[in-house]
């Protein structure tokens, strides 16, 4: 064991918490870390008939640009049949990602944690179910975590945005929300805990600082996940688990 100091709202934090959302990008892992994923936008927008293939120059045509997600939701614009050939594209850019990304320093050390001191774990993540489960297999990590929350496809009148999908990470988890902690690693991720009622710790240098995500609904963050496991072995789940609400 370190001789890692605990802050005392962040103690306070852990203290409550029973059960915990791990966000899987940036957290568990960059998964497109390296990768070109502008590549992967061009390869759906080139598939599109002609009329819709045409770049366009406002924020939105920005984001379909550089984002494989919004190119999907686009193409299912376009027709069924595109939308699901852009899915087909986006999954096995994902597959292939899982073979090259790198788990954040500290993740095992922090799910095993979480498992050693009596707390559930629920992965959830905008990627697919399947790719967030091949990835923890792959790196052996799948013992560590129970429900695993992502996407079934994209389509955009059934997809789940974040607050939904924490929100089914946490029912999975059996757990009042006031009792369940987000880990996330982004100012998005400590706005979706504090929309759905349940803490929020961040992971401050994955992708955003401490100042941005400190203090929202009282989210608190941590400088690292091995700092994180140290404080989840030294800091105990106060009273008994509660049934949910």
């Amino acid at each position: 064991m370190s001789g890692t100091r605990v802050r005392p709202h962040v103690a306070r934090v852990l203290e409550r918490t029973r059960a915990m959302v791990f966000v899987f990008d940036s957290v568990i892992c960059d998964l497109f870390a390296g990768v070109d994923t502008s590549a992967i936008t061009d390869d759906i927008r080139a598939r599109l008939p002609a009329p819709y293939r045409a770049p366009l120059l406002d924020s939105i045509a920005f984001l379909m640009a550089t984002s494989p997600l919004w190119m999907v939701a686009y193409a299912h614009e376009v027709s069924a049949a595109h939308g699901d050939e852009a899915e087909n594209i986006l999954r096995a850019a994902e597959t292939a990602a899982v073979t090259t990304a790198v788990p954040t320093p500290g993740v095992r050390e922090a799910l095993l944690a979480c498992q050693l001191s009596g707390r559930s774990v629920a992965v959830a993540g905008s990627r697919y179910s399947a790719t967030i489960e091949s990835y923890l297999n792959r790196h052996d990590l799948r013992q560590l975590v129970g429900p695993i929350i992502g996407y079934r496809h994209h389509r955009p009148s059934s997809r789940p945005m974040g607050n939904a999908l924490v929100r089914q990470a946490r029912t999975a988890l059996a757990m009042k929300p006031a009792e369940c902690t987000v880990v996330g690693a982004s100012v998005q991720a400590m706005m979706i805990a504090a929309d759905l009622g349940t803490q929020a710790i961040g992971v401050a240098g994955l992708r955003e600082s401490r100042k941005h995500m400190a203090g929202i609904n009282g989210s608190v963050v941590v400088p690292s996940l091995p700092h994180l496991a140290d404080a989840l072995a030294i800091v105990p789940i106060s009273g008994g688990i509660t049934s949910p609400t």
